[in-house]
């Protein structure tokens, strides 16, 4: 049952959290490319603005510098038609010098409002009122050689130089917007760029983090480990989906469950008759019931190693289920001498008939562990060594210890393990393709045994390379669990 303000704190997140995978998706491209439409836009209209601009300044710069082009030629068509009239007195000269001087004010004036801020219009009206009194023939004849159409010349070219210069100042004030707008449109696009990388990375990050948070719960069921109980965070998909990993952890554990009980239950059921079974055999072998003949007696030497098979199976099987019940225990410093000696005493039969020698380390070594634990380790490697070892070889037991925990390798001579095989004999009822020899056979069950006790004790089982030996395998004790 959750708490009112959690369930209130779910709902909240519930509302918050995009309804399906398609939405995120979806609206993780419509805001992606909103941005980087506005900064189209936005671009095309500056640059539209620019052109127009540019056509413009363009345009007015032509004009201004055309029209004081025209200006300066006006005038000197002005003091041409003047000297003719006076020197030749007619009418028709009088009237076209009278549309010169109309169409030079015109032309004066439109550039005057192009061009406001020229000095020399002052004295260029001046001028023009002289000109105007020239349109009589007797006055025109004294002026027709006066210095002022020199004067008024040089006027007009002045106004050419400032046209010019102002339309120098025009590009240059255009070349200047043209540099802004660009610095502009790079902000622009920098701004939008960046914001569309966060957005992307935002989406991928709702997209990715549920993502992981199942992947984790997912690897939480491969280790056997409790999964993260809180809700997945994401669309509404992943959320089922993680709830339907948490429903399949619980029908897991459940069925764990249901397996370490039925393990326990048949292995206890199949020991009273197997003890029966035993006895029975026992009272046959030693003739109480009467003398047996060689065929009987084979019989019962077959159950008698087969009821034993039984009952080693039997154990190994409690043993597997005891130590996936996750017992609480405490480490000690167990000493390895009175166990190798108890290895060596029951498998004598099995070393004696193998003519196998054993090593053992030289000096007394105390491994911190879990006595029973360690006992399993070491039961169940040396019997594999005896198993697998070859006819008239030799095994090596060697151990250590130091700051960081202990170490503890059982090798022997024999088959080589094939490297396809080298994880796989560590499963339960794995056997591998090695035939086992002599008078031990084997359940499948010792090294899955033997790597659930290391991984209890918080230490790592695995088979090594080893210079002296075929197979080696090395037991570490390096993490010690609190």
């Amino acid at each position: 049952m959750l708490a009112p303000h959690d369930e209130s704190r779910q709902q909240k997140m519930t509302k918050v959290r995009p309804r399906s995978l398609l939405q995120v998706v979806l609206m993780g491209f419509v805001l992606v490319l909103m941005p980087l439409g506005g900064m189209i836009w936005h671009d095309s209209q500056a640059l539209s603005h620019l052109g127009q601009l540019t056509s413009d300044e363009m345009e007015r710069a032509v004009r201004d510098t055309r029209r004081a082009t025209l200006l300066s030629t006006q005038a000197i068509d002005l003091e041409r038609t003047l000297r003719r009239y006076a020197v030749l007195g007619d009418d028709r000269i009088l009237a076209s010098y009278r549309q010169q001087l109309v169409r030079y004010r015109e032309l004066l004036a439109t550039h005057q409002d192009s061009i406001p801020d020229a000095e020399v219009y002052g004295d260029l009206e001046a001028t023009l009122v002289w000109l105007d009194g020239l349109q009589d023939l007797r006055k025109a004849r004294q002026e027709a050689t006066s210095p002022r159409f020199t004067d008024f010349n040089e006027l007009n070219q002045q106004l050419e130089v400032v046209t010019r210069s102002q339309v120098d100042d025009h590009v240059t004030r255009m070349r200047g917007a043209i540099v802004e707008l660009k610095q502009q449109i790079w902000w622009v696009s920098g701004f939008v760029v960046g914001l569309s990388l966060l957005l992307v990375l935002l989406f991928t990050y709702l997209i990715i983090h549920p993502v992981r948070q199942i992947e984790s719960r997912i690897l939480s069921l491969g280790a056997g480990v409790e999964p993260d109980q809180r809700p997945v965070d994401g669309p509404a998909e992943l959320v089922l989906l993680g709830e339907r990993i948490s429903w399949l952890h619980d029908k897991l554990k459940e069925l764990e469950q249901q397996k370490y009980q039925f393990l326990r239950h048949v292995s206890h059921e199949l020991k009273t008759p197997l003890a029966v079974l035993r006895e029975g055999a026992d009272l046959l072998s030693e003739q109480l019931v009467g003398p047996l003949n060689g065929d009987q007696q084979e019989i019962c030497q077959m159950l008698e190693e087969n009821s034993r098979r039984l009952q080693t199976l039997i154990e190994r099987l409690l043993d597997f289920n005891r130590l996936s019940q996750q017992e609480v225990f405490t480490l000690s410093e167990v000493p390895l001498a009175p166990l190798l000696s108890d290895l060596s005493e029951e498998y004598r039969l099995a070393l004696e008939s193998k003519q196998i020698s054993v090593h053992l380390p030289p000096e007394p070594i105390s491994l911190r562990a879990e006595p029973y634990r360690l006992r399993l380790i070491l039961d169940n490697l040396f019997s594999n060594a005896v198993s697998y070892g070859a006819r008239g070889g030799q095994i090596w037991i060697r151990a250590g210890a130091g700051a960081g925990g202990g170490w503890l390798e059982v090798a022997n001579e024999g088959p080589v393990i094939p490297p396809d095989e080298r994880e796989r004999i560590f499963e339960p009822f794995e056997q591998g393709s090695i035939v086992r020899q002599g008078l031990l056979k084997g359940s499948g069950m010792g090294l899955s045994i033997a790597r659930e006790s290391a991984m209890s004790l918080g230490g790592e089982l695995r088979l090594i390379e080893d210079a002296q030996a075929d197979v080696c395998f090395r037991l570490d004790l390096n993490v010690r669990p609190s």
